[in-house]
């Protein structure tokens, strides 16, 4: 579906714009509105600018509502740092246990503890890095050999204690 780009500024108002910009993102769209206005395919331009289709066609509709200016107040979108997706509350209680430690903890442990408290599906890697990012370490399973000699491991184990 090819769509027509509208000449809000002429190609080498287009340049000059990527020149003096000082916003990578924004230098990104420009350069991705000139590729499209010097006539490359959306397939070239999507290859050598590394975006996906669905961002190539949001860009080129911001540029032909409102020029460079639309191109330039396109908002990032995603998950802000203030802007938790979890209730810190939540992290207390699993960090209240840690400090209890009256068990051994794994973070299949502290995933399932939040589950039955709360009714939320915590992913493993998020509650790794929230143990981590609060100071506490882990320790997951090792791997032992399971045609390994078991007295030769209890005795490398004496010796390394």
């Amino acid at each position: 579906m090819a769509i027509k780009i509208k000449e809000h500024e002429t190609v080498e108002e287009l340049k000059k714009e990527i020149r003096e910009s000082v916003d990578g993102r924004y230098q990104l769209r420009l350069r991705t509105i000139l590729l499209a206005r010097e006539g490359n395919s959306y397939k070239t331009i999507v290859d050598k600018m590394l975006i996906n289709t669905a961002t190539y066609y949001k860009w080129l509709h911001h540029y032909n509502d409102g020029g460079c200016q639309a191109l330039k107040n396109i908002k990032i979108t995603g998950r802000k740092e203030g802007n938790p997706k979890y209730d810190e509350k939540i992290f207390a209680e699993v960090y209240e246990a840690l400090n209890q430690m009256d068990e051994y903890w794994s973070i299949p442990k502290m995933q399932k503890l939040v589950e039955e408290k709360h009714g939320i599906k915590v992913p493993y890697e998020t509650m790794r890095w929230r143990v981590k990012k609060a100071g506490y370490s882990y320790k997951s399973n090792r791997p032992s050999l399971y045609k390994g000699d078991e007295e030769l491991q209890a005795e490398f184990k004496k010796i390394q204690s």
